[in-house]
């Protein structure tokens, strides 16, 4: 592999990444919004308000560590 293709794969993960953080984080605050707010119905709706914040922090904290240690270049390199 060559020194521009490393440097694009870097670019594209990096975006992957970005993008995996931010969706998850907008999916947190519509879960929060859907579970206090009176968006579904007044007083608020847990069931798919907590459903959609799990997902989101799953999306943003969780995921981007996989991926991570699975693109870890290994120790030999």
């Amino acid at each position: 592999m060559t020194k521009d293709d490393e440097d694009r794969l870097a670019r594209s993960r990096f975006a992957m990444l970005s993008a995996m953080r931010a969706g998850g984080v907008i999916m947190m605050l519509l879960g929060m919004w859907i579970w206090w707010g009176d968006v579904v119905r007044e007083g608020g709706y847990a069931p798919i308000g907590f459903t959609l914040f799990v997902i989101g922090f799953f999306n943003s904290l969780i995921l981007p560590l996989l991926f991570l240690r699975r693109w870890r270049t290994p120790p030999g390199r």
